[in-house]
């Protein structure tokens, strides 16, 4: 189950959309709280009951250090967890901190789309995070985006470098994100090309699974094509023909 940031005035709420309901036309209370609770995005009421546990297991002092290190024991047993904080952390602004159960985890600055891989392919990367009482510094080491079903990181440590990644929860990350995106940011990315993507072997390889003709898109690479998420089509440069 993936975290979603629980606090108990939501949980009112949610209880109160449930006694509202059964006021209105009955029904047992355990699945109304069921039925609200999977309205507001969560599986089920103990699934609500579990975040607010998180939530509040953040508020009341956990460091962003040691959700950094919740993260990679996650990534370590193979879960894909996400975990938002917020500014009643020791941090005083919001991030996200996320495992993928493939070998990799990261660190995010939602607000500014700053980059922190924690773990690569397995393999730990330098803590990104230096922490007190009174100090909390973090060495970003990149930048990233989503584009339709892909991460993209801009990387600058010698590892990652600059890439789109599949596999990634990326619609969980979209909602956390969503809200702060403007309306011109949206219609830029759908309207230009902002949100293409190299066909890089990854992306070749991820699209021929889901029905595209891997000769043809390794043609298109050839030249300089690169993929939209968001028409779901590959975009040539100007002037240039396609091959097949």
């Amino acid at each position: 189950m993936r975290f979603i940031p629980t606090t108990t005035a939501k949980v009112e709420s949610l209880k109160k959309q449930a006694k509202r309901i059964q006021r209105n036309g009955g029904g047992k209370h355990a699945d109304l709280l069921n039925r609200v609770a999977r309205t507001a995005g969560y599986e089920h009421w103990h699934h609500v009951v579990l975040c607010q546990r998180e939530t509040e297991g953040v508020h009341e002092g956990r460091s962003l250090g040691a959700t950094v290190e919740r993260i990679l024991q996650a990534e370590r047993a193979g879960e894909a967890i996400l975990i938002g904080t917020d500014s009643q952390t020791s941090a005083s602004q919001p991030f996200l901190l996320f495992s993928t159960g493939i070998g990799d985890a990261w660190l995010l600055d939602p607000i500014d789309h700053r980059a922190a891989c924690l773990m690569w392919r397995g393999e730990p990367q330098p803590p990104p995070v230096r922490e007190t009482e009174s100090d909390l510094r973090i060495q970003w080491t990149g930048f990233f985006e989503l584009r339709g079903e892909f991460f993209i990181a801009d990387v600058e440590d010698g590892v990652v470098g600059h890439r789109a990644i599949a596999g990634y929860p990326v619609d969980q990350l979209r909602e956390f994100l969503l809200a702060g995106q403007s309306a011109d940011e949206t219609i830029r990315q759908v309207i230009g090309q902002d949100d293409a993507v190299p066909l890089t072997p990854e992306i070749v390889t991820r699209l021929a699974g889901q029905g595209w003709e891997a000769g043809q898109l390794a043609a298109a690479a050839r030249q300089g094509a690169r993929f939209s998420p968001s028409r779901n089509t590959v975009l040539y440069p100007p002037m240039t023909e396609p091959e097949f």
